[in-house]
């Protein structure tokens, strides 16, 4: 496909595009490369015929590729597929609706990056970048335009770092072996992989940033809102021993104890009083790994997530009221834990305060490399042919290379990061604690079939919309599907208690259901989900429901019948197998988790069987009789 010439050209709110192509309404910016970002504003292009670059009137995509930037002017080389119109966040709407909290002139919110640092002197970027007040002095003696308080040597607010202006580098010793700090340690410069120049870009970029010598480039989720910044925690890099069975394959990466290490910077930051409104986790990992269509059994334990120190981090974070906004991974299968090996953390941990999120493409499907889980992931944004930031010399020394085209969960992932601090930055939502905002999401985004049985609320996100929908706009939006038991028919034995969890809440409010009925067939009884911190019911006004109900001795099938699933629309149902206890087992073809009896209380023989308790692979066939 032939090649497409832009020229810049600025504009105001109302746009006017001096370009003939694409012919369709635009994210409302100066940036040169706007027309490309269709995860803010997606409609198909048309490649006019007769212009510059010889279109061919032929409806396209955005740019499939990194786009050619000569001056004010850029070209394209290939395309993606059209979009189905309206398949992107909404962001031109919720610029409109943003109003800016007013106390927040003194009190920046702060985007918590961790991945692989961030260019900071991009410059869609440099103007996004947090300064630490522990550190920075106001004063540039030199005019150099770096502060005065970011050169001086000196730990400034004695957290340990030297001259964490921006963030801290964990790829590095903090300390010398003599014990002095090591100043690289407090440098998050991204200069080795630009995975976290990427996220920041698409985060918050700085929109309307056109001028006489800069063409503007890009503009992030929050690149209009003045008081959002991006803090960055530097712990990934291009690692060669993640695999051991395939030592020198490098791929990006980082440890557990370097997550740690970023978790703990922030999270003590945000007790010093720094505004941390979210914590972007592009990254993540699992004990196995989608290696070209195959399931590669072995990531090396220094990089696995799911470790004690991290589970207590998590509800250390949830108890600060810290978001933290978490990629599902680009395994392209299922992370809820009924695979062990598959759940991807911190995705998978299942703490209200972390929302994991999958990635679509332009036509509101799920992008091909995404990985996904109706128990375990939350939501949805674009992730396929996403046109972001990437660091300039050494990484990318062509003079055009600052940006690229990606794809993945991680991208999906930094979108998300940057509505959470739009939201924590305006004025009627800026209150919401990190359960509320994770509630909001899910109840105010735009439903895909794509994601029905995918996650757990279909939602693409939507920072403002019509109707009551959007995160900044949501009015009268009802979710409700239940959590738990995390599957649809699962096997309990007779005599076991099965604990019910429905969640219901309206946008971001998890007050106004009343208790919830669940009917019981056969057998014709009920019991009650409630909210108010009885029974098994944990805490109350949360917006989860939970009740209890003991596996009668009786028939072999039950439905639990109650709940209306605003997802599917239907009343949602589980199916309950009871237990069966078979003889003649050496006569028997049986599949799944079963133990012989001898090791059940009550049951005695080797010939007897029975299914072990909540174990999602218990399914079995039978030959002889069933007694």
């Amino acid at each position: 496909m032939s090649s497409k010439l832009y020229r810049a050209a600025v504009i105001t709110a109302v746009a006017s595009w001096c370009f003939v192509p694409p012919l369709h309404a635009t994210v409302a910016t100066n940036d040169l490369l706007s027309p490309e970002l269709w995860a803010l504003s997606n409609s198909p292009t048309t490649q006019a015929a007769g212009t510059s670059g010889s279109g061919t009137g032929e409806i396209s995509g955005t740019c499939a590729v990194r786009p050619e930037i000569n001056g004010d002017e850029y070209t394209c080389d290939s395309y993606i597929a059209p979009g189905t119109e309206d398949m992107d966040i909404n962001a031109v709407e919720g610029w409109q609706a943003f109003l800016p909290a007013a106390n927040l002139l003194q009190d920046q919110v702060v985007i918590a990056l961790i991945d692989t640092g961030i260019d900071y002197r991009h410059p869609d970027l440099r103007n996004k970048v947090w300064l630490n007040p522990g550190e920075v002095t106001g004063q540039d003696s030199n005019g150099n335009g770096v502060d005065d308080g970011c050169e001086d040597q000196v730990d400034g607010d004695n957290n340990g770092y030297l001259n964490d202006c921006h963030g801290i580098n964990t790829l590095v010793p903090r300390q010398h072996p003599d014990g002095s700090l090591n100043a690289a340690a407090g440098d998050p410069l991204d200069n080795a992989a630009g995975h976290g120049t990427n996220m920041a870009g698409v985060m918050a970029a700085e929109g309307n940033n056109a001028s006489a010598t800069y063409h503007g480039g890009t503009v992030g989720v929050a690149g209009l809102a003045a008081n959002i910044r991006i803090a960055t925690c530097a712990s990934a890099n291009i690692e060669t021993d993640v695999f051991p069975l395939i030592p020198g394959v490098g791929v990006p990466a980082a440890r557990e104890s370097a997550i740690r290490q970023c978790l703990w910077y922030f999270y003590n930051l945000k007790q010093a009083g720094v505004n941390i409104a979210v914590i972007n986790a592009s990254g993540g990992m699992s004990k196995h790994i989608n290696l070209f269509g195959f399931m590669y059994p072995l990531v090396a334990d220094d990089y696995l997530l799911n470790t004690p120190e991290m589970f207590l981090l998590a509800d250390l974070l949830e108890a600060a009221d810290i978001p933290v906004v978490a990629a599902a991974g680009n395994n392209s299968w299922s992370i809820d834990q009924t695979i062990e090996e598959r759940a991807y953390f911190p995705a998978a941990f299942e703490n209200n305060n972390i929302i994991a999120v999958a990635a679509n493409n332009n036509q509101g499907e799920l992008w091909s490399g995404s990985s996904y889980g109706r128990w375990s992931v939350d939501v949805l944004a674009p992730g396929e042919s996403i046109l972001s930031t990437v660091p300039g010399y050494p990484i990318f020394p062509q003079e055009s290379a600052d940006f690229v085209v990606t794809d993945g969960t991680s991208q999906a992932t930094a979108y998300v990061s940057g509505i959470v601090a739009m939201l924590k930055a305006n004025q009627g939502t800026q209150h919401l604690d990190a359960f509320s905002v994770k509630r909001l999401l899910m109840s105010s985004g735009k439903k895909l079939s794509a994601g029905v049985d995918k996650t757990a609320s279909a939602a693409l996100v939507r920072l403002a919309d019509s109707n009551g929908k959007g995160a900044l706009t949501c009015q009268n939006q009802w979710f409700s599907r239940r959590q738990k038991p995390k599957a649809d028919r699962m096997i309990a034995l007779p005599g076991e208690t099965v604990i019910v969890e429905f969640q219901s809440f309206n946008c971001a409010n998890p007050a106004g259901t009343p208790p919830i009925s669940v009917q019981v067939s056969p057998g014709g009884t009920s019991f009650t989900l409630v909210d108010n911190g009885t029974g098994v019911d944990t805490i109350a006004n949360d917006g989860i429901y939970s009740g209890s109900w003991t596996v009668p001795h009786g028939a072999f099938e039950y439905t639990l019948s109650g709940g209306f699933d605003t997802v599917t629309e239907t009343t949602d149902q589980l199916q309950i197998q009871a237990a069966i206890v078979e003889d003649n087992t050496d006569n028997t073809d049986w599949v799944g988790s079963w133990w012989a009896s001898i090791y059940r209380p009550g049951f005695y023989g080797y010939n007897y069987r029975y299914a072990t308790v909540n174990d999602p692979e218990k399914r079995f066939t039978w030959s002889p009789s069933v007694n």
